[in-house]
């Protein structure tokens, strides 16, 4: 097990390494799930985001996007800040080890929140599971389900959060391909104090009211990818993220008096595949 979590501990250095290039608003959280078609595969998107979970204020950066074979059907896949090592052989289900890099919340260009406590980077690991299936006929055309449950180890927001997604791809014309699914996340309390929590200390210097969330769901979320096949090996892509803040995480004056529970996402990106 220590292993595996050095191994996933690298993995997401590396990618921070590649998003704090473009902005660190986007990585909050495992934010999509994209069936992507076989083989290995390496790409990078640039998009817009919001400056921080909750916000009304967007940047531009960079997402990285990855997905290696080991072992025969095993495999690890990163996608943005989340990093998934699944270690079944068996076609279909998948298991095993999961990570993500939270970038925290700092230097944000609300002029209020920027006075409100700063959120510390964290290195969140678990396990995750779902099962995809694939079309025998028409490897593109599939559908699949994914449950996961990550906990804060780098002792930051110190809570933990757990989720679910569906997905599927489908094949609309032979060089288009398009991608979707939906997702919700459910965040502990102590996780749902760190991002949208107002302490007394937070309310006497930004104005805002005190303010002590519970757990519960933190968001859902719907997203759609157009894939563009130029040639076996290549694909261009674009795509949109919609997240709707849900009961204590909307109504957390940082994001109903401040920002937005709508929270958009956008980018385009290009695609390799071998």
């Amino acid at each position: 097990m220590v292993s595996w979590i050095r191994v996933l501990t690298v993995a997401l250095v590396i990618s921070a390494v590649i998003a704090l290039e473009g902005g660190r608003g986007w990585a909050q959280d495992e934010l999509l799930a994209l069936a992507l078609p076989e083989g290995n595969a390496v790409g990078i998107g640039v998009g817009a985001y919001p400056d921080y979970l909750g916000s009304k204020d967007y940047s531009v950066g960079a997402i990285p996007v990855a997905r290696y074979h080991f072992w025969g059907r095993r495999d690890i896949t990163l996608v943005g800040n989340t990093l998934n090592v699944n270690l079944l052989e068996g076609p279909g289900w998948r298991l095993g080890p999961s990570g993500i890099l939270r970038f925290g919340r700092s230097d944000v260009k609300n002029d209020v929140v920027s006075r409100v406590h700063e959120v510390d980077p964290s290195i969140d690991l678990g396990l995750f599971g779902g099962y995809t299936w694939v079309d025998p006929d028409e490897p593109r055309k599939r559908v699949g389900a994914t449950m996961w449950a990550l906990g804060d180890v780098t002792d930051s927001h110190g809570g933990w959060t757990a989720g679910g997604n569906v997905f599927g791809a489908y094949p609309v014309l032979r060089a288009l391909t398009l991608l979707g699914g939906a997702a919700l996340t459910y965040g502990s309390r102590s996780y749902m104090t760190a991002y949208f929590g107002v302490t007394p200390a937070d309310a006497q210097a930004s104005g805002l009211g005190v303010y002590q969330p519970d757990a519960g769901i933190r968001d859902v979320r719907g997203w759609l990818v157009a894939l563009v096949h130029l040639s076996p090996r290549w694909a261009l892509g674009a795509g949109v993220l919609y997240s709707r803040l849900a009961d204590d995480a909307a109504r957390s004056p940082i994001v109903s008096e401040q920002g937005s529970r709508n929270q958009w996402i956008y980018g385009i990106g290009g695609m390799y595949f071998w």
